[in-house]
């Protein structure tokens, strides 16, 4: 018997869409319909009855609730899992929760009713989205798409709003005494490396559950991660999809950040919430390693010159979204007789210092397109060799159609939606979306192919969508150096590097360049170098694929089980970072309490012998 199906990715919308008429007395009916059905089938695990559930184009998404994994499970798949998992779930206590259940009609041809609920589960409490639809056999409704993700863990409460600890009177020491008392005596239950946004949300949410942790970063200051990169730096997403855990940005905010100004912000973050961080520290390699009896990491961190061990549960590394090291092409001929000047995009600082002289830029993504840009608004005649199609969309008009988030949102009820969706599924509103942005971005689409620059509309034709979950590149949305390139005052060179002379680059065409600086915007060596960097050649070895999409839609590794034991690499962007955070909190409290219980994941369904890996 087949226990796993390997699915083709979904290439349309079903035909069978909810009718645009319906009252809002009718949707919610209908949601609390199969929310009712949907309690039956779990409560007494029922796999028959819980496949029944799904449209035959349906996708169930589930992030720790029933897998203890994330899975984007087809329709195909989930009766396996229903047989497989139901029982040890254990889910109960179904509600049709808030928002209310609405009509979404996201394009004119695709419409369903989506509703939000909350549920238990054998872990802790967890929140459900499905997006309903008409079933083409009967006259009920049937998920299209199912999430459903673990919210809280079992006997831990959340110290926010009115479980927030109560301080107290008449402290015998000042509140600047005790802090510092704590950051010099952390007692951490778990060490996170990386003191960026997402080390310090993973420690904001494991200190409100509970949790100590000691965050270890390697700058001199909190932000520095920000505050150190090229100074023209500011986010290219706005500011109120970007909120911190717990603490959003001001209202007075500008839409878009520049770097330093969040790199201040992130340093203030770690202080209001308390977090224990050391800067200036490393783990020392030598002396770190997982004890596999006791179930406990053994780490030795080095703080300026002197060396502290801990013995603790668990790992967070939150090193950054390129990870590794500074990539650079291995060197062309010539290139060692080069007397210019060659930097890698990660240590380029600002333009300043080539008023008037020749910067080439390798590449033709982000990295490459600002400082493209800082080195033609400070005066220097800059050229971007371009090796392979790049997509573009404008910050105008693409991030106001992709981006969920707006003004005055509830972001955590965003954060949600936007998990709701699997990656695999979710590629078909990106096909829709990049036609409709390249109409708005015409203009400056036409005189960038004009110029030369070779444009796409990205793999699968789902714009940076794909780009970003399967390579982590080959886009940009631009803030400003598109124009430069289109009316020419930044050169645009397509093709590859043949070789260096002394003061030129000559490339396989025969063009030569006479550049002052070349600056390698190329990215990072991988995930896999950072590990063996901070913990070692055998855990590097031991390490899953990282990043890309699995058979299912999921990316790899980030947040999830890693291949490194009892560790969990956390990476992404700012807006990720809330929900990212609280999953990878919640699955180490889970684990710590012994409730989490073993993954099913796609190799243990395929299988087909999953009593062997059940508790």
């Amino acid at each position: 018997m087949v226990s796993y199906y390997d699915v083709p990715r979904p290439q349309a919308f079903p035909d069978s869409m909810a009718p645009k008429t319906l009252s809002p007395t009718e949707v919610r009916a209908i949601a609390e319909t199969w929310a009712f059905k949907f309690e039956a089938a779990v409560t007494s695990s029922d796999a028959a009855a819980f496949e029944d559930l799904f449209a035959p184009e349906g996708y169930w998404r589930d992030m720790v609730a029933f897998t203890s994994d994330f899975r984007s499970i087809a329709k195909d798949n989930i009766r396996q899992v229903a047989a497989d998992r139901l029982s040890v779930a254990k889910a109960n206590s179904v509600a049709v929760a808030t928002p209310a259940p609405i009509l979404d009609s996201p394009f004119e041809d695709v419409s369903y009713i989506q509703a939000h609920f909350t549920f238990k589960t054998s872990i802790g409490g967890a929140v459900g989205i499905v997006k309903l639809i008409p079933s083409t056999t009967a006259s009920d409704y049937v998920a299209y798409v199912l999430f459903t993700t673990l919210d809280s863990v079992e006997g831990v409460t959340e110290r926010v709003g009115a479980n927030r600890v109560r301080g107290m009177h008449n402290a015998r020491e000042s509140y600047d005494e005790s802090r510092q008392a704590e950051i010099e005596n952390p007692e951490p239950e778990v060490i996170i490396v990386g003191g960026g946004h997402n080390g310090l949300e993973v420690a904001a949410r494991l200190k409100m559950m509970g949790v100590k942790s000691l965050v270890i970063d390697k700058y001199k200051r909190v932000g520095d991660n920000w505050r150190l990169r090229y100074k023209s730096l500011s986010l290219h997403d706005p500011v109120y999809s970007n909120h911190l855990a717990y603490m959003p940005f001001p209202t007075t905010w500008p839409i878009w950040t520049p770097s330093g100004k969040l790199a201040n912000f992130i340093e203030y973050y770690a202080d209001a919430m308390e977090l224990n961080v050391w800067t200036e520290s490393s783990v020392v390699t030598s002396e770190t390693y997982f004890d596999s009896d006791q179930k406990q990491w053994f780490v030795t961190i080095d703080r300026n010159g002197k060396k502290y061990t801990y013995t603790v549960s668990h790992l967070v590394l939150a090193t950054g979204i390129g990870g590794g090291h500074p990539k650079l092409p291995p060197p062309f001929p010539g290139q060692n007789i080069f007397t210019k000047q060659i930097v890698h995009s990660a240590n380029h600082k600002n333009g300043g210092s080539w008023q008037g002289k020749n910067a080439l830029v390798i590449g033709a993504c982000t990295s490459a397109h600002d400082i493209a840009l800082d080195f033609f608004q400070n005066g220097a005649n800059t050229t971007m060799l371009q090796r392979s199609p790049t997509y573009i969309m404008s910050v105008k008009h693409g991030v106001s159609t992709v981006n969920p988030y707006k003004e005055g949102d509830d972001t955590w009820t965003v954060d949600l939606l936007g998990e709701a969706t699997p990656k695999l599924v979710g590629r078909l509103w990106h096909k829709r979306f990049v036609p409709r942005i390249k109409e708005l971005d015409k203009e400056l689409l036409d005189g960038l192919a004009n110029a030369g620059f070779q444009l796409y509309d990205g793999m699968e034709g789902c714009g940076f969508f794909l780009n970003t979950n399967e390579r982590s590149g080959g886009y940009y949305y631009d803030t400003g150096c598109s124009p430069h390139i289109a009316n020419g005052d930044i050169k645009i060179k397509k093709g590859e590097i043949d070789h260096f002379t002394v003061d030129t680059v000559v490339l396989k065409d025969g063009s030569v360049l006479k550049p002052d600086i070349v600056v390698f915007a190329t990215g990072y060596t991988g995930f896999r170098d950072t590990v063996k960097e901070i913990l070692g050649e055998e855990y590097s070895r031991n390490m899953k694929e990282f990043w890309g999409l699995d058979r299912e839609g999921e990316l790899r590794g980030t947040c999830r089980d890693c291949g490194v034991p009892n560790t969990y690499y956390v990476v992404g962007p700012l807006s990720g970072a809330r929900f990212n955070s609280k999953i990878t909190a919640l699955q180490i409290v889970a684990e710590k309490k012994g409730l989490l219980g073993p993954r099913y994941t796609i190799e243990v369904q395929e299988s087909g012998k999953y009593s062997k890996f059940t508790a």
